[in-house]
């Protein structure tokens, strides 16, 4: 991983939207539909809420740790080796979600569009691609997200578009006919699925603090705000019961397009716009367990590690991606608390510990 510094504020924030976005765009209309029905949309919103305060958390933790990645700041708060536990737990938990992440993409790919391409070979070609991204550095990678992003920004405008002509809204009623309980659980189970903590290890790199913090609060913000849209668009188009069933509900969204008989089988710009957003977020992941372990067992250059961890994300990929039914039961009851976790209840913790410190020093001198 490159040593050079000075990520700008608005390529971190690009990193954040793109991070947020991810895969979610895919997923998560089905599994808020399948808890909250017609107010899906509400508790995205709600969601979205979620993951501002939890930015919120993050950022004023690194406030109190001025310069430190979210490495530094176990160790620096917990001590050395309680510090360094916490972060092996953490390189698991990024590692379990690169292989995921990857298995989602594989499974999407041979399910989908290339249904007899081996689901093997279009995880091996996407990871060469995050292999050669975590060769380059989180300086290229920044790079990258500046080109890729107006891309980004017009293909969701155009899908919007080319999808409101077929809006019923008569799909999201009623509403709130089963109270607020639903909301609120979809809404806090889906917050859990954006990993805005993998982007502590790269708030210190941005060049101007307050910009930073700006930036991972607007990202958060803008893409919570694209995924509520494609959940409302997937509600009002495809209505609750084709969301909930389908196993990538916004992809058949994207499929319903037809303008005049001439604009159809679009979904290409959802794909795009999905890879796109991927790679940014498998990227980070990969860049993020690099920094990691280097901080961890103290190594001056971790890149002769790139390659034999691509082998542990391909293998994890291939054993923890069973099939549909076994992953969707995992995403049901399981990882939504195993990441409250890490994204929540440790933050909080560290948070709580370095005020505490703070205060007893205070109170010593």
């Amino acid at each position: 991983m490159k040593s050079r510094t000075g990520i700008a504020p608005r390529q971190f924030y690009i990193m954040t939207f793109g991070l947020t976005i991810g895969t979610s765009i895919l997923v998560i209309p089905s599994g808020l539909a399948s808890t909250a029905r017609e107010d899906a949309w509400i508790a995205s919103l709600f969601s979205l809420s979620v993951n501002l305060v939890m930015a919120l958390l993050y950022i004023f933790i690194a406030r109190l740790h001025p310069g430190k990645n979210i490495f530094e700041i176990h160790e620096a708060a917990c001590g050395k080796w309680p510090g360094k536990i916490i972060s092996l737990l953490y390189l698991f938990y990024f590692m379990i979600l690169t292989g995921t992440l990857l298995g989602d993409l594989g499974f999407f790919m041979s399910s989908e569009i290339m249904p007899e391409t081996p689901i093997e070979a279009i995880q091996i070609i996407f990871l060469i691609a995050a292999v050669m991204s975590a060769s380059m550095g989180i300086i290229a990678l920044a790079r990258v997200g500046e080109l890729m992003f107006p891309w980004v920004l017009f293909l969701f405008l155009l899908l919007v578009l080319t999808l409101s002509p077929q809006i019923e809204w008569n799909h999201i009623k009623p509403i709130l006919e089963d109270g607020f309980g639903p909301v609120l659980r979809a809404g806090l189970h889906s917050a859990m699925y954006q990993e805005l903590i993998v982007l502590m290890t790269f708030l210190p790199l941005v060049g101007k603090r307050k910009g930073g913090e700006k930036a991972l609060l607007w990202g958060a913000v803008t893409g919570g705000i694209v995924l509520s849209l494609i959940v409302l668009l997937s509600i009002l188009v495809l209505g609750i019961e084709q969301t909930e069933n389908n196993t990538f509900p916004a992809y058949a969204l994207a499929k319903t397009i037809n303008i005049g008989n001439t604009l159809q089988r679009v979904e290409g710009i959802l794909i795009t716009l999905w890879i796109l957003t991927f790679f940014i977020k498998i990227s980070l992941l990969y860049l993020s367990i690099l920094r990691g372990i280097q901080i961890v067992f103290k190594l001056k250059a971790p890149n002769y590690l790139i390659y034999p961890l691509a082998v542990l994300f391909i293998l994890i990929a291939w054993n923890t991606y069973i099939n549909t039914v076994y992953v969707n039961e995992i995403i049901a009851k399981v990882w939504g608390k195993f990441s409250f976790i890490f994204q929540v209840l440790i933050p909080f913790l560290i948070f709580s510990i370095t005020l505490l410190k703070r205060a007893l020093r205070q109170g010593r001198t």
